[in-house]
């Protein structure tokens, strides 16, 4: 993360990106405990575009709504979520006041139509993993790369040479050019712009970690890995929509473990990339962002990379991707020549530190470098390309004379493969080829194998934890069972009996629910369950653990709550069962539900005895009438 005091003084500067307006207005009032949703829907209506807005949101695919919202009221706005709408309306904001700016080399309408695609595609994953509430997930794609933003504001000369040095906008080379550049790169101030705009920390660390997920070293099973690897694979997607047709297949075909290890199956991924790609040009639209045709995910071949046959990789290797580092034009000029001739593709860089960032570009599958170079030097190029997955299956074939027998000596030392003398010969250097080119389809038929050993126990690791989670979850609602519910408990009263935090449980009841069987049968009553369930996921926060502990009792674990903020769940949930009816079978069925809260205090010993208050407290309020909520004593 970026030094809080360095923040501030880039802050006070004036040239970051921040909110403006009628938006600003709608953030500060948002941030009130007191605000009520017509004040925040009054302030909204100054600005027709954004109410459009927010109504395109909570009309998208991910709410699921049978019909379509045509006015701002307090029911939309309790679907969407206070908090939702505050981080949306700053995030359209954003996009309003930075459509251009002084950064050459920035190409700001590709930026925001590749921010929509990120924010659509991790909204529509994160829908299918409950990873957190639709419109949040929508706003923290769309910020992923915000930082990219900024930096084009704060320096935008240098940043337009860095952007040149590393081949575009979006190239993997960028991060770290940036880090070597100014200490910081467009990870660190976009966590730091979004923690300064008070989203939260789960938000802000997948911000900071999603560009490689195996850094952050979050438990697998916790929301926050879940999180970090639904905007990866997001952003993964947004990428696809601007990559030429013939690299889209290849591409797209390493994307399903990534998506198997969130539990979205291989051929759903496609469909949920041809719903991103319909959302991703609405929202284009709406925003008046710059767009393109993109074929759909579905029409792509997604033929496993594993099933290459040996010929097949044995006749792509005919034609290697080479990249040639040399400050000496001449030495360029000649390798090129020769290579070019024999059927290879080449890229020429002129010294190590362009060098990585053209192999990080084209991946090529042999590097040639000579050893010694201004600024950068072979030396640095062998080893930082040591230091990467990427780097550590290319070979590397350096330049030197004879002479230079020590120079040879380090150079291997740091993992070169390979040497050719200067002047180079054309018949040694052909034989040097063909020697590497045995080498390499030897490595990459290794690897296939690997890889195809690990899909196979990815395979098999998948199906063990949904075998696993089938055994905590309700069949009927799809909620987290009783036993899940006694675990997890357990765990958060362990926790908190550790850090001190606040922890409440909510006891929820379906008032008159034996009658609804009695009268319409248990397939109705079956309907109903499935649809409260629905209800409760949709009205509760991402933190709060749902479950189902026995015909129509449900209880709802809010962690890090006290009493009154879990009271304010309790009563959101209860208004939205008065006010949504329920049907099923063509039965409209208007019900109510009794909710009892409980927060831990120093009069529960255990688990057991905090059900016990949330349980009491459920008893009273169905005692006084029902259709009401009740806090323990």
């Amino acid at each position: 993360m970026i030094d809080p005091d360095k923040f501030t003084e880039l802050k006070a500067g004036g040239d970051l990106p921040s909110p403006k307006g009628s938006a600003l207005k709608v953030l500060e009032l948002c941030q009130r405990d007191t605000v009520t949703l017509p004040e925040i829907i009054q302030v909204m209506q100054v600005d027709p575009v954004m109410v459009g807005r927010v109504l395109k949101l909570a009309n998208s695919a991910a709410f699921g709504r049978p019909r379509p919202a045509v006015a701002l009221t307090p029911d939309i706005l309790m679907s969407v979520g206070i908090q939702s709408v505050r981080q949306v309306v700053l995030a359209f904001s954003l996009i309003s006041g930075n459509r251009q700016g002084r950064c050459p080399g920035f190409d700001y309408e590709i930026f925001w139509s590749h921010s929509a695609a990120t924010g659509v595609a991790t909204q529509l994953l994160g829908a299918a993993t409950r990873a957190a509430p639709p419109a949040e997930l929508f706003t923290v794609g769309l910020l992923s790369n915000v930082g990219r933003l900024a930096l084009a504001a704060l320096y935008p000369e240098r940043y337009g040479e860095l952007l040149a040095q590393a081949g575009g906008q979006f190239s993997a080379a960028l991060t770290a050019l940036e880090m070597e550049e100014f200490g910081h790169s467009h990870l660190d101030i976009a966590a730091a712009m979004m923690r300064d705009w008070g989203l939260p920390k789960l938000f802000t660390d997948a911000v900071l970690f999603h560009e490689a997920p195996e850094l952050a070293h979050f438990d697998t099973e916790s929301r926050s890995s879940r999180l970090v690897r639904c905007l990866h694979l997001g952003g993964r997607l947004a990428d696809l929509c601007f990559m030429p047709e013939a690299e889209r297949g290849r591409e797209f075909r390493k994307l399903p473990p990534l998506a198997q290890a969130l539990g979205i199956a291989d051929g759903s991924l496609a469909t949920l990339g041809d719903q991103m790609l319909h959302e991703w040009a609405g929202w284009c639209a709406l925003l008046e962002i710059a767009t393109h045709e993109v074929a759909p995910f579905s029409t792509l071949d997604m033929t496993p990379a594993n099933d290459i046959t040996v010929a097949v990789t044995q006749e792509i290797l005919k034609h290697l991707c080479i990249l040639v580092v040399d400050d000496d034009p001449t030495v360029c000029l000649l390798l090129q020549k020769f290579l070019t001739a024999a059927g290879h593709t080449v890229h020429v860089a002129r010294d190590g530190r362009e060098g990585l960032a053209q192999a990080v570009r084209y991946q090529p599958q042999l590097v040639i470098t000579d050893l010694l170079m201004p600024r950068s030097d072979g030396f640095q190029l062998i080893q930082g390309l040591r230091q990467t997955e990427l780097g550590r299956s290319i070979y590397i074939m350096v330049l030197s004379t004879v002479a230079d027998e020590a120079q040879l000596a380090e150079a291997f030392d740091l993992g070169a493969d390979d040497y050719i003398t200067k002047p180079v010969e054309g018949k040694l250097l052909q034989a040097r080829l063909r020697a590497a080119t045995r080498i390499i389809r030897d490595q990459q038929e290794l690897r296939h194998e690997h890889d195809e050993l690990r899909r196979r126990l990815l395979e098999l690791s998948i199906a063990n934890q949904r075998a696993q989670d089938a055994a905590l979850i309700d069949v009927l609602t799809g909620l987290h069972n009783r036993r899940y519910a006694m675990e997890r408990l357990a765990q958060e009263w362990a926790e908190t009996g550790r850090s001190g935090r606040p922890l409440s449980v909510l006891m929820l009841d379906i008032d008159h629910f034996k009658q609804v069987n009695d009268r319409h049968g248990h397939d109705v009553g079956d309907a109903v369950l499935r649809q409260f369930a629905d209800t409760l996921r949709d009205f509760s926060r991402a933190q709060d653990v749902t479950c189902r502990i026995g015909g129509e009792e449900f209880l709802l674990i809010a962690t890090d709550t006290a009493l009154k903020g879990a009271l304010l769940i309790a009563e959101r949930i209860r208004v939205a069962v008065e006010r949504q009816p329920l049907a099923a079978n063509e039965v409209s069925l208007h019900l109510t539900v009794s909710i009892g809260v409980a927060e831990r205090g120093i009069s529960h010993a255990n688990i057991d005895q905090l059900i016990k208050a949330a349980d009491d407290a459920l008893y009273r309020a169905k005692h006084r009438g029902r259709n009401r909520v009740g806090a323990a004593a």
